[in-house]
């Protein structure tokens, strides 16, 4: 029995490798079966704080009231700014305890299919821009 690395496992389906020690290129923000996503998002739709383990817990802010709690190995810093992984299967969308102020009313990423629709959207932008999906290795 071959053990799978965790990279394999996060980045299972997605085509990329290391293109230095800072950074992992990938070849499209959409992995082979559509169940694992990178979106590019705008660094102040995500915050951060320690949970009771002492892992640094991630909060991806949809709209005014919705959010999506996200580990601390799903987001990086990119050349190009901010990515989420984001996987299907885990992907929950839950009421925010309070109101995120500078946050829109509705927001467009409440089910799986705005979020595949967005990160297609992004990679077909990437690609006719000529532009690297670099992510931090963390």
């Amino acid at each position: 029995m071959t053990k799978q690395s965790f990279n394999d496992f996060r980045f299972n389906g997605f085509e990329y490798e290391d293109h230095s020690n800072k950074y992992w290129e990938f070849g499209s923000q959409v992995n082979a079966d559509e169940s694992k996503v990178l979106i590019r998002i705008d660094e102040n739709n995500v915050f951060s704080y320690y949970g009771n383990n002492g892992w640094k817990v991630y909060v991806l802010k949809l709209d005014r009231n919705h959010c999506v709690f996200i580990k601390h190995w799903q987001h990086f810093d990119g050349f190009y700014g901010t990515y989420i992984l984001i996987d299907k299967n885990y992907y929950h969308v839950v009421d925010a305890r309070e109101p995120f102020e500078d946050m829109a009313e509705e927001g467009s990423l409440n089910n799986w299919e705005e979020v595949l629709a967005l990160a297609k959207a992004q990679d077909k932008s990437n690609k006719e821009n000529n532009e690297l999906i670099l992510v931090t290795k963390n």
